[in-house]
């Protein structure tokens, strides 16, 4: 085999192992990308779009209310899709066909149905863990569940910025 030939696979090789490592620490770190399944978070998001996720906003921020997150759901093995409600230390209230935070009305211009309780009774969300529910409330298994209840600041994933797809959706999320 040739000298020239030997540095042209030579270079090929340290491309494509930058090009994995540069990939790896992407994923990793930065950012991912989530595919939305089931209903519960219509209308905002349907089956089949495609989402990336920021992992960044909260390597340097906490989780806010009204960010729709992607959280590692440990009992189904699965990723799921919600929006952040109660945020630790908050108390959280479900009554009447709306969600109250520290007793106050928490307006939601995003969900077309009321929430009904499921079983959740008023609560202060503990430390280091936060409250979540579907925008399709009937339609999602969220923290009113006690398969899922409060969430672990740790198991989420990152924050859903943009839409990928469909084309005619793309743009970011709110």
């Amino acid at each position: 085999m040739s000298e020239n030939i030997k540095k042209e696979i030579i270079s090929w090789i340290k491309l494509i192992v930058t090009a994995f490592i540069i990939a790896f620490i992407l994923k990793t770190f930065i950012f991912q990308i989530a595919y939305v399944k089931g209903p519960s978070m219509e209308p905002t998001l349907y089956e089949g779009q495609i989402l990336i996720v920021s992992k960044l906003n909260y390597r340097l921020g906490a989780p806010k209310r009204g960010d729709i997150v992607v959280l590692n759901d440990n009992l189904e093995h699965k990723d799921l899709i919600k929006r952040v409600i109660g945020l630790p230390g908050e108390n959280v209230d479900i009554k009447d066909g709306f969600v109250y935070i520290n007793g106050e009305l928490l307006e939601e211009d995003y969900i077309s149905v009321p929430t009904y309780e499921n079983g959740f009774e008023a609560s202060e969300v503990p430390e280091n863990k936060y409250f979540v529910l579907g925008d399709n409330r009937p339609e999602s298994r969220d923290s009113r569940s006690s398969s899922l209840g409060f969430v672990k600041r740790e198991n989420i994933m990152g924050k859903a910025v943009f839409r990928l797809w469909p084309l005619n959706k793309l743009g970011t999320i709110k």
